[in-house]
């Protein structure tokens, strides 16, 4: 794993795999979970495809899985950890 390379494709398919994974959990279709979010089915197939997808789109599923408090809580840490004082 040393020389391997974390790629965005790779972590777009991973978060593809989670959401199909989460929403099977929950016995919805993509159609289902699509109209809970407001958005297209193919907005979903696209998430779970791995393909392009918005912020917006991904914290919706986030929300809507009860992950985006975990997400936030990464965020405010990272942001905490990496803070450096003003030097002014």
């Amino acid at each position: 794993m040393l020389f391997e390379t974390l790629k965005i494709k790779d972590i777009k398919t991973d978060l593809g795999k989670w959401v199909k994974m989460v929403r099977k959990k929950q016995n919805l279709s993509q159609d289902q979970l699509a109209e809970i979010l407001n958005m297209s089915r193919i907005t979903i197939q696209n998430l779970e495809g791995g393909k392009n997808i918005t912020i917006d789109t991904l914290l919706k599923v986030f929300r809507h899985f009860d992950a985006l408090e975990k997400f936030n809580d990464f965020v405010q840490e990272e942001i905490k950890n990496n803070s450096y004082k003003s030097l002014y």
